[in-house]
């Protein structure tokens, strides 16, 4: 893999892509990229015609880079793929992401808590609301969600005989 650095406004989105991000998950984008840096080249092909790189796959990170960062430069690999094996691969880049599992995404956020993590820290940095941080806390157990917390007597099981239930 050759990356190479070019003016970003040498660079265009493909008309094909069917992708679309939802504006939480371009903001949860800018903060990884601000976070961890630009990890990963976005992937091109050259059209001589037009002199210009073509998106493959990376819409989402050259936007980001572009109109929210106004960078001026962005790293590239470019391919040399026909059109027919152009919109395959951007196909496959986009589904070959695969998709959060709740039950693993509650695993994680339960990681993240025993290792320090508020749950405000974890919706900053995962880009979630809090609401959705409870919600995949309580999946991994109620008794996780109650642990090291205060005790109450409100819950204590007692045999009662029939006999001495009265109505009132």
């Amino acid at each position: 893999m050759n990356v190479i650095l070019v003016p970003i406004d040498q660079v265009m989105a493909n008309n094909y892509n069917p992708n679309n991000v939802p504006r939480n998950n371009m903001i949860l984008l800018e903060r990884s990229i601000l976070d961890n840096g630009f990890c990963f080249p976005i992937v091109t092909i050259y059209d001589e015609e037009i002199d210009k790189y073509i998106i493959v796959d990376g819409f989402h990170r050259y936007t980001i880079l572009k109109d929210w960062l106004q960078a001026k430069e962005i790293p590239i690999v470019v391919l040399k793929h026909d059109i027919k094996k152009r919109m395959a691969a951007t196909v496959q880049f986009n589904r070959a992401r695969g998709v959060h599992q709740v039950e693993l995404m509650s695993d994680l956020v339960q990681t993240l808590v025993e290792q320090g993590a508020t749950d405000e820290e974890i919706a900053q940095h995962l880009g979630m609301e809090l609401e959705e941080v409870y919600r995949l806390k309580q999946i991994t157990g109620i008794a996780e969600l109650f642990k090291n917390q205060p005790y109450s007597k409100s819950w204590i099981m007692m045999d009662v005989k029939e006999e001495d239930i009265h109505d009132e």
